[in-house]
């Protein structure tokens, strides 16, 4: 997701899975900024800072701190870091911080400011009107058609009629479930082809589930619109 989120803002992003991977990129290039969780498999992300602490001061390269734990107090100075975030993140607030610590992207205005004219076609698969209001007018805000379908059966009858780029899928749902929907749809080659990001209240292990059916990607309710606009463009740009 913050691949996706900086990328589309107009920044190369390189990615590391654990503090081992990322001391690998550090001797290997000079980033203009590093966004580092601390609660990583191998090298935590103290360890890292620890162990990269000379490089990153010769470097001046600043450091934003995304984790669960809150940074309160004077902790994040102590670490030497330049910002802290706390997961669920803020992005407005987070994007701000990384062009402030790095300057603006290589994102052309006359590219970020067009208009769309190949709008693209997004089913979106929710009960609850409310929400599926808002998903629907934030996603035409972006420039997309929208169309929804309050269950599976009624995706599933729209979908005869013309397949989306992309469906957007809560998962508890009246009638056949998301999860129902997932599993049916690795037998039809048409639906199978058609990317899924499930939008769900659901626990942790049961939006992993979905994906291991094979969603695309997932987003936990509440969520972020802004978080939102950059998974749909992840998928359909």
């Amino acid at each position: 997701m913050l691949t996706d989120l900086l990328g589309d803002a107009g920044y190369i992003v390189a990615e590391a899975i654990d503090g081992y991977q990322a001391l690998d990129h550090l001797h290997e290039r000079r980033p203009d900024l590093i966004v580092l969780d601390l609660m990583l498999p191998g090298m935590s992300g103290w360890e890292f800072l620890e162990r990269s602490r000379e490089r990153l001061e010769e470097g001046n390269v600043p450091v934003i701190i995304l984790s669960a734990i809150k940074g309160t107090g004077d902790y994040p100075a102590t670490l030497g870091v330049a910002a802290w975030f706390t997961k669920p993140l803020e992005v407005k607030r987070f994007l701000s911080a990384v062009e402030q610590l790095t300057g603006p992207s290589q994102a052309r205005p006359s590219e970020a400011a067009a208009v769309r004219t190949d709008r693209q076609d997004i089913l979106v698969v929710e009960d609850e009107p409310t929400i599926a209001a808002l998903i629907v007018e934030h996603l035409e805000g972006e420039g997309y058609a929208v169309e929804v379908a309050p269950s599976i059966d009624r995706a599933l009858e729209r979908m005869e009629r013309r397949m989306p780029q992309l469906i957007v899928l809560d998962l508890m749902l009246p009638g056949r479930s998301g999860w129902d929907f997932l599993r049916n749809r690795e037998h039809d080659a048409r639906l199978a082809a058609i990317p899924v990001l499930v939008v769900s209240a659901a626990p942790q292990e049961r939006l992993i589930e979905a994906k291991d059916l094979g969603a695309a990607g997932f987003l936990s309710k509440p969520f972020d619109f802004d978080v939102l606009s950059a998974l749909v463009r992840s998928f359909v740009p």
